[in-house]
């Protein structure tokens, strides 16, 4: 009889002994979590473009010092997501001091000018995106003139078939590696598509044309063009069965 008790005194004590233990792990746990080691004290910020690193910092709302885990991340996302610039957000925390936010922006498509010399990012669904200041705009942008109007955040084009070759045009300008090379694109005439290259170079295209095979040929007369070191002229592509360059 006294063994039994004396074993479940044991039985008793070891169960003690692990609670114990077990209570001063998490003891210990909870206070190494919320000492000044999990302090934030880092914000990086990925794949961002248009967006200044400041800009996503301040959009964001954090401020460093705290704990790293009383950040609330889909607040932060939330808080991120509300620019217009931004497709998506993911923020997560890197142990022990850090926050990661790596942003997807919206992909512009081009920069559209009115006649006031506003200038409006557009994305890559013909949607309006933000209005931009001239010196903050973006080189890598063809920058187009055609009739368009804005309200409330809502763009529209005056003349459907206009945006569709606009919207193809960009697109094949693109997927032929040119849209460093093409700095203006004006539908202002009634017929023709004027581009003016980076270096001057001013080329007319037919707005009824095929503008895939357009494009896949004028990247060929540029190159051509390069390899000659001939950066002025002009091209013109509105014949249907040649292409004419003049040096004027």
């Amino acid at each position: 009889m006294k063994n039994k008790k004396r074993k479940r005194r044991i039985r008793k004590n070891r169960l003690m002994a692990v609670l114990l233990f077990v209570f001063m792990v998490c003891f210990a746990t909870i206070v190494f979590i919320k000492s000044d080691f999990f302090s934030l004290k880092n914000i990086k910020i990925v794949n961002n473009d248009v967006l200044t690193k400041a800009e996503i910092s301040d959009l964001s709302k954090i401020t460093t010092g705290r704990n790293l885990f009383t950040y609330d991340l889909k607040k932060i996302s939330s808080n991120i997501e509300q620019s217009r610039y931004v497709e998506s957000v993911t923020v997560k925390r890197r142990i022990p001091n850090s926050i990661l936010i790596d942003v997807q922006e919206k992909k512009i498509n081009c920069v559209l000018k009115d006649t006031g010399n506003n200038y409006y990012y557009i994305d890559e669904n013909m949607n309006y995106i933000d209005k931009v200041e001239k010196n903050k705009l973006k080189d890598s942008y063809p920058i187009v003139q055609i009739d368009f109007a804005i309200k409330e955040h809502k763009l529209s084009f005056s003349d459907k078939k206009d945006k569709e070759t606009l919207a193809s045009l960009i697109k094949n300008i693109k997927k032929d590696g040119l849209e460093n090379k093409i700095k203006y694109i004006s539908f202002l005439e009634d017929d023709d598509v004027t581009m003016t290259t980076k270096e001057g170079i001013n080329i007319i295209v037919d707005k009824d044309s095929d503008i895939k095979h357009d494009i896949a040929k004028l990247t060929k007369i540029l190159i051509d063009l390069k390899s000659q070191n001939i950066n002025y002229g002009k091209i013109d592509m509105t014949f249907s069965k040649y292409v004419l360059y003049t040096y004027k």
